[in-house]
């Protein structure tokens, strides 16, 4: 399926990628932090609270912030955005609406609202109490019982186009009455404007978003630009085989002017690339939650993840490095979050490439406060 016409045009410009292509050698030894500081919290003027995620991308002298799910007086949008100074990146100013409210980071198609509507109000019986977690989440509902409340569009990460416009992997989502209940139904990519707090889905030729990979595939919900032989490309991450809390970790790309197109996109085989996603291998084999947001460090000359959530602990924000992206990949070095707020049940860890420099890595993590609700916290470790 190519890309809409209206896109092209946009993926021709000039585009500024960060990093470089190096030859796979052995693996990184671990890496050696001096300090782990907090840095401020976010502030704002909208009224939104609990917003999780917290993807970023630097537009011109400007941040990008785009949140998950975002409590506000109507109840959740799954997704805000908001703007703020490279000086200042926790200082957040969004558009609002009368009631100092955000606006939804993505449109909802005509299905995808009709769908939330019919679910707004599912059967009483889909709020189990807790001796049914072991089992069923649902053990007092008659099979079959339709249990869901919503789609969600959550937030991946998003790639510059340079002074004009950016693309933003995303994840379609069922989400259940039970917590945890998510159903995965697709990645698709958005498009947003510099200077815009909303993104446009493109369609395709049903008139429902784009989705480049479909619910039983793997979830390429982690980007970053990548010049590959004097070409601008993106590569993605993606988990799967897991086994409990582990994981292997798929790699794919494609040129940046056919991010649009499926059939452009290609999967690393262990040796080479391939056109098809059944000979992927993995770059990484089951590792402990997952690999996060990934970005070129110019200090290390090495790439750089950072990733937690509840199977790491919670507590421990897991940082590998790797001389090119499909690795070999070093052994995580745990990142003590506690002084930094970070619980057992903390999650979304990831670094910010557009708001790190030399020794300086910015990174983020969703620190749960009570009745589900919480903050990003941002962080900055400066490398020995």
């Amino acid at each position: 399926m190519s890309r809409p016409a209206s896109i092209a045009a946009m993926l021709l410009i000039a585009w500024v990628t960060s990093g470089c292509h190096l030859l796979r050698t052995a693996a990184p030894g671990p890496l050696e932090v001096a300090t782990v500081e907090a840095m401020p919290d976010f502030t704002t003027n909208a009224f939104a609270y609990g917003r999780d995620a917290g993807n970023s991308i630097r537009m011109d002298s400007h941040v990008l912030w785009v949140f998950g799910d975002t409590f506000d007086w109507t109840g959740i949008q799954c997704a805000t955005g908001a703007i703020s100074s490279v000086a200042h990146p926790s200082e957040l100013n969004e558009p609002v609406d009368d009631w100092f409210s955000p606006f939804q980071f993505y449109d909802f198609s005509a299905a995808e609202r009709s769908f939330n509507d019919d679910h707004s109000e599912p059967p009483d019986c889909c709020t189990a109490p807790p001796e049914c977690a072991a089992g069923s989440p649902y053990c007092h509902c008659p099979q079959g019982t339709d249990c869901a409340t919503r789609i969600a569009i959550w937030p991946g990460d998003l790639i510059d186009l340079d002074g004009s416009a950016a693309i933003n992997y995303y994840e379609k989502v069922w989400v259940g009455s039970a917590p945890y209940d998510f159903k995965h139904l697709g990645t698709g990519i958005a498009v947003v404007e510099y200077g815009s707090t909303t993104a446009s889905r493109p369609l395709d030729d049903s008139g429902e978003p784009l989705l480049m990979f479909g619910p039983g595939e793997p979830n390429f919900l982690r980007a970053m630009p990548v010049e590959e032989d004097g070409e601008p490309f993106v590569y993605l991450y993606a988990a799967t085989n897991r086994h409990d809390c582990y994981v292997d970790i798929l790699l794919a790309r494609v040129r940046l002017e056919d991010a649009f197109d499926r059939s452009a996109y290609e999967h690393w085989d262990g040796n080479g690339w391939s056109n098809s996603l059944d000979d992927s291998a993995p770059v990484l084999n089951g590792i402990l939650g997952g690999l996060g947001s990934v970005g070129w460090n110019g200090h290390l000359h090495r790439y750089i993840s950072a990733f937690n959530d509840i199977c790491t602990g919670g507590v421990d924000l897991m940082v590998r490095t790797a001389p090119s992206p499909e690795g070999p990949w070093s052994e995580a070095t745990a990142i003590d979050l506690r002084p930094l707020g970070g619980s057992e049940s903390s999650y979304a860890g990831q670094i910010h490439s557009s708001l790190s420099s030399g020794r300086e890595v910015v990174f983020s993590f969703y620190q749960p406060l009570k009745l589900g609700i919480g903050r990003v916290r941002l962080g900055r470790i400066t490398l020995d």
